[in-house]
């Protein structure tokens, strides 16, 4: 009975060795070919949605945890205050509009006045014929052999080369901008109204938001819109426009503001800024109405704005004065808040 029962016990235990190393052996199987299939580990912490500079709050904005905050101005009033009390100084006619663009912050006077828009036009032809590039209507390396009716001596000194010079459309819309040449600017309406674009203006201002309320603005039956007339708050936007990439691509708007930071013409809101930096503008001359403006983006450290100012009813030399006198005490506002 002892001897059987000791058999017993001897083969449970053998038994139950071989199950043991049997499951063993199968385990160690499974878990070899799992891993040749997938290294990973099933539960894992999950990755963070997007890369953050405080791994404290990986979730939160980063403009909160970067401290891009101190780069932020809320209380423009005295600085309207500013502005108003310069502007009372002068007898004529002037407009102001200035955006901050780290938070959209803006402050208005007059901005929605009409005035002559003289060649402030040339900002908005230039992203009528870019666009007309990036639909793949015509190539920036088009060549275009300058015909006499282009030729306009109003304004730059391209008419100086006679008619038949080939250009590209670049180059024109370089000269354009940098010269404010009207002899490019006539030759690019020429271009555009020979690929079927007869007025170039429209979409780029209906995309800008243009007031057309203003019985100034809006055409007779069949006529085109009076494009001699605009106002800061349209003229701005369109800078906006290029800043933010919205209407034409990246590329392009990076072409036009750089064009347009390499200009000579640095006796209105240039005057008031230092001379490092960086001024991407647009001026609009018109000696015959005694109108003046000017408007672009002022590249300040960490705290870019726009500044657009204007003037009507008196020579150049006074609005030069009003709108440099203005962009010195808007350039002393961001930089010291």
């Amino acid at each position: 009975m002892i001897k059987r029962f000791i058999i017993f016990i001897v083969s449970g235990v053998i038994i139950l060795g071989i199950g043991i190393s049997i499951g063993y052996y199968r385990a160690h199987f499974l878990l070899s070919t799992m891993s040749a299939v997938n290294t990973q580990p099933a539960y894992t912490v999950a990755p963070a949605i997007f890369n953050s500079n405080d791994d404290a709050f990986p979730f939160i904005n980063p403009t909160v945890t970067s401290n891009l905050g101190k780069h932020f101005i809320i209380n423009f009033k005295p600085l309207k205050e500013q502005m108003t009390a310069i502007q009372k100084k002068y007898p004529q006619h002037t407009y102001i509009y200035f955006s901050y663009l780290n938070n959209s912050s803006w402050v208005g006077i007059n901005e929605r006045d009409l005035f002559v828009s003289a060649s402030t036009i040339k900002v908005p032809l230039t992203m009528a014929v870019l666009k007309a590039e990036e639909d793949n209507k015509l190539k920036l390396a088009d060549k275009y052999a300058l015909e006499e009716l282009d030729l306009d001596g109003n304004f730059g000194e391209l008419y100086q080369v006679g008619s038949d010079k080939e250009l590209s459309v670049e180059e024109l819309i370089k000269i354009m901008l940098e010269k404010s040449d009207n002899t490019a600017m006539r030759a690019i309406i020429n271009i555009l109204n020979k690929i079927g674009i007869n007025d170039p203006f429209v979409n780029v201002y209906e995309a800008m938001g243009w007031d057309t309320s203003d019985t100034d603005l809006i055409p007779e039956i069949g006529k085109a819109p009076n494009y001699q007339a605009i106002n800061l708050k349209t003229l701005s936007n369109m800078f906006i426009a290029l800043y933010d990439s919205k209407y034409i691509n990246t590329e392009n708007s990076n072409r036009v503001l750089e064009y347009l930071a390499n200009t000579p013409f640095n006796d209105k809101i240039v005057a008031g800024v230092p001379k490092d930096i960086l001024v991407a503008h647009k001026i609009g001359i018109s000696v015959t109405d005694n109108t003046f403006s000017d408007c672009g983006i002022v590249y300040a450290p960490n705290r870019n704005y726009i500044l657009c100012l204007g003037s009507s009813g008196a020579d150049e030399a006074n609005a030069d004065k009003f709108m440099a006198e203005i962009s010195k005490v808007v350039y002393q506002f961001v930089i010291n808040n």
